[in-house]
């Protein structure tokens, strides 16, 4: 039951060290809201200065129950509609703004073949990075913020064996290549060799609307207007 009594406190420091343990308890937004009187922006914002990034949940199981989805089928058109979002391997909604699996394993089943390379520049959580893991595609991703690169490096950190990785159309898993993680700048590629790189598979920032980092220079979803 939500409580809609607000709790007052002498300073600004002392509601936010509040939301914070608030948050690290896994208590939900709109119930933080309401009792603090605060808006879900407002604790966003908290959350990305105080961890380094925008994430929407302080603790996160990182338990595998499976490294791929189940019944998966290529889409055929060009609309693309998920039932449910992907929690498979260790892909999960906790970082603001990153993209469905779904939509990356797509790509890179459709566009690439076993053994190639892609290139992540907006790398965040890592969720091509995983991908391609899973996918037995050499991957390189970058991220500007490295607190994201941190989280990456988290999530690509686990085994998998070619045996248990399911495949379309008979595809066999050659090798299991582990991504190459590391902080950069989209704006600066003169470090990757010419037609190296597969297929690049990334996802831009939202424009202004979800903001990755708190202003840190170089952080395009700061800039963009």
């Amino acid at each position: 039951m939500v409580s809609n009594q607000k709790v007052s406190f002498k300073t600004e420091g002392e509601i936010q060290e509040a939301i914070l343990q608030e948050k690290a308890r896994g208590t939900p937004d709109l119930e933080i809201g309401q009792k603090y009187g605060v808006t879900f922006r407002y604790i966003e914002r908290l959350i990305t200065r105080s961890q380094g990034l925008n994430i929407s949940a302080l603790k996160v199981s990182k338990e595998i129950k499976t490294l791929y989805p189940k019944n998966f089928k290529e889409e055929q058109t060009t609309v693309w509609s998920f039932k449910q979002r992907g929690d498979w391997a260790t892909h999960s909604g906790e970082y603001r703004g990153n993209w469905s699996p779904y939509i990356p394993r797509n790509v890179i089943l459709k566009y690439s073949n076993v053994g190639e390379l892609v290139l992540d520049y907006f790398c965040g959580a890592g969720t091509t990075a995983v991908e391609c893991k899973l996918l037995g595609r050499k991957g390189i991703a970058f991220d500007i913020n490295d607190k994201s690169i941190e989280l990456a490096k988290r999530n690509v950190d686990f085994n998998a064996l070619s045996q248990q990785l399911t495949f379309t159309d008979g595809e066999k898993h050659l090798q299991i290549y582990e991504p190459e993680l590391s902080v950069g700048d989209a704006r600066e590629l003169s470090f990757i060799e010419d037609n190296s790189i597969d297929l690049i598979c990334a996802h831009p920032p939202y424009a202004n609307i979800i903001h990755y980092t708190d202003s840190k220079e170089g952080d395009l979803s700061w800039h963009i207007s």
